[in-house]
């Protein structure tokens, strides 16, 4: 009994400490974003390879009024322009923020984000509780959510019937071994084909793994933005996050896994 409530005890007691090292490290942050508000990154490296794939990705800029190509990109110096305004604190801020410098919409939707902007910059608490929120996306692996949007689904391997195949004998393989050991001899060419097989596929699906991990933080960061209702207003089609809520167990489970 007493063993339990020392167990009980210190796991309260590590709970209580981790709850004050966190609202400690959440207060110094927010007070660095209040000190640099406005202020252009400093020392930070910017990985343009990842972070034009929204851009690069996205189908909808076909539709847009202009884009500026590449060969106009390197004439302006774009890349550096992005240097200096980037005052975002996520990962798909990065790359939102570069597909609206790349391409130019229709008067009435530069309007509408012009309005958006100016409703920031004149409430910097609100501005400041979006960064708070956004900056758990800063995870370098939330680059790969747009994957999940703009990239064709992932199509069955044509050898998944062999995979499955060395899988049931591999199962066959271990209850035989309770017969004679010498079965177990043939676990080694199996398994030895299962993990060729498997890193093969693991380079193939890593970016999805990395952009379905940073769906559910995703989900839970645009419902607690979206509670706000001066954001709230500004955003009449929200219906889409009913629909990734619908596979939100989904998500955790395979990021789970993947830990």
């Amino acid at each position: 009994m007493n063993y339990f409530l020392g167990i009980a005890f210190i796991a309260i007691i590590w709970f209580l400490i981790s709850t004050q090292i966190k609202k400690k490290k959440l207060k110094k942050f927010k007070a660095q974003l209040y000190q640099n508000w406005g202020q252009p990154k400093k020392k930070k490296y910017f990985n343009f390879f990842v972070i034009d794939k929204y851009f690069k990705n996205n189908t909808q800029k076909e539709e847009a009024y202009h884009i500026i190509s590449e060969k106009n990109k390197i004439d302006f110096d774009i890349d550096d322009v992005f240097k200096f305004i980037d005052h975002t604190s996520s990962k798909i801020g990065q790359q939102y923020l570069y597909f609206k410098l790349r391409t130019i919409g229709s008067v009435k939707e530069l309007l509408k984000f012009d309005k958006l902007v100016t409703i920031f910059q004149k409430d910097k608490n609100l501005s400041i509780n979006c960064q708070l929120e956004l900056s758990t996306l800063n995870n370098n692996n939330a680059y790969y959510l747009e994957t999940l949007i703009n990239d064709k689904p992932l199509e069955k391997p044509k050898y998944l019937g062999l995979i499955r195949a060395l899988t049931f004998l591999a199962i066959i393989s271990l209850l035989l071994l309770f017969y004679h050991p010498s079965f177990g001899l043939l676990l080694i060419p199996i398994l030895a084909i299962n993990m060729v097989f498997h890193y093969k596929n693991k380079h193939s699906v890593t970016y999805y793994l990395n952009g379905v991990t940073q769906l559910s933080k995703a989900l839970k960061v645009s419902e607690r933005l979206i509670s706000n209702n001066t954001i709230k207003n500004e955003f009449k089609e929200i219906f889409f996050i009913k629909k990734i809520k619908s596979i939100k167990f989904k998500t955790e489970f395979i990021a789970f896994e993947k830990m």
